[in-house]
């Protein structure tokens, strides 16, 4: 199989920041678990350090990477917070 391009960062950065906001706001309103939305982050890092662009997986290996290092507990209270400034 030939090797396909990398996709750009410019084009999928704001596809991967609106799902971290997705997953935040779930685990915010209880519509997910932390381990689902760890669970969840995680297969789209995967995806994007096997096909996205250098600024793309540094990206999301570092904000998708803290999300899901944190403890149910401030995970849980860090979605509250997320939803309840706005």
């Amino acid at each position: 199989m030939d090797k396909l391009p990398e996709i750009n960062s410019e084009v999928i950065e704001p596809y991967l920041k609106a799902f971290l906001m997705e997953n935040i706001e779930g685990v915010a309103f209880g519509l997910y678990t932390p381990d689902e939305a760890r669970q969840s982050l995680k297969g789209v890092d995967h995806f994007i350090s096997s096909f996205g662009g250098i600024h793309s997986r540094c990206a999301t290996s570092n904000m998708y990477g803290k999300f899901c290092a944190m403890s149910d507990e401030v995970m849980k209270e860090v979605c509250k917070k997320t939803f309840k400034d706005k």
